[in-house]
This record gives C-alpha cells, structure tokens and sequence, in this order.
C-alpha cells in the first residue's frame, strides 16, 4: 500500500448542499495563530451548553460539524465559523435564539482525513498541510464553505476527524 503524502487529500468528492444549525462567531487566521481567536472558545461553549440536545429533534445525522464561511479575503482575511449540527431544513425561526442557520453549498471538495491523537493537535496540523496544499498550483480553493466532520463517538484525546475543502 502507497503511504498518502500528508498534504495531499484522501479523496475528491462532490456534495450535496445540506443545513447546519449552531453558534457561531467571526474571526481570522492571524488572531487564532495569535492566541486571540474565538474557535477554542465557540467549541467548548457547543459542548458546555448542551447545543446538540437544543437542535436533537432537528437533528438529521448523527456527529457535529464546525463550518468556515462569509470568507472576506480567502483565508487572508475575517470568515465566521460555525459550529452545529446537520438539520433538516426548517425555517430559521423554529430554532432558539442563540441559534443561527447556515446552508453549505453543493461543491466539488477535496477531503482531507487527519493522522490520530489529540484531536486539537491533529486538525491544527491537518490545516497547515491543506494550506501548504492550497498554495500549489492546480489546487484553487472555493471559499464557499470549507467543514469538518466528527464523528459522534470521537474521542478526544484520540480522535480523527475529516476536512472538505470547497474547490473551485
């Protein structure tokens, strides 16, 4: 079996669009490599206030997403990043309000899977590479909505998890 190069994706796969619900907040690339940006705070906020068991009777798939969209500058600049669940489509004000709604476009994504270990770890490392990969020629990103699945059972400390990247 070839070993994968690490900064290559697993696969090419085209998506259906779909609907997340969940928290969300606006940040850019420069604050959360600075320790001033809002991931690490909007996923332990998804988890401590129990935003799963909120959206559970609109739940469509088991598992959680975080979602990268509204890019301002492709990955140069501010983008909003969700947080949530996959739902069936329901109209925006069915969900409490803290909840917001957001509609991933059908598109053509590059999947990337991450090595295992400690979740944090190997999604921060799995995006270095997809930003390494991205700067190749040939590999133009969509900045349409970029997510990461994790499964339901994942386990923290020893977990994988999947990276879409929207292509053009």
């Amino acid at each position: 079996m070839v070993k994968q190069k690490c900064n290559e994706p697993s696969r090419v796969e085209q998506f259906p669009s779909f609907t997340l619900a969940g928290i969300s907040a606006v940040t850019t690339n420069a604050a959360e490599l600075n320790g001033s940006g809002k991931i690490g705070m909007l996923f332990e906020q998804f988890h401590s206030d129990n935003i799963v068991d909120q959206l559970r009777e609109y739940q469509q798939q088991p598992g959680h997403y975080s979602c990268y969209y509204n890019y301002e500058e492709g990955d140069a600049g501010q983008y909003e990043i969700m947080v949530g669940v996959r739902v069936k489509e329901t109209p925006q004000e069915q969900f409490p309000e803290c909840i917001k709604t957001f509609i991933v476009p059908a598109a053509k994504y590059a999947v990337f899977v991450t090595e295992r270990g400690p979740i944090i770890e190997v999604v921060q490392r799995a995006w270095s590479h997809i930003w390494e990969w991205s700067q190749q020629p040939g590999n133009e990103r969509a900045f349409s909505g970029d997510f990461e699945y994790y499964d339901p059972h994942i386990d923290p400390n020893d977990g994988q998890a999947e990276i879409y990247i929207a292509l053009c």
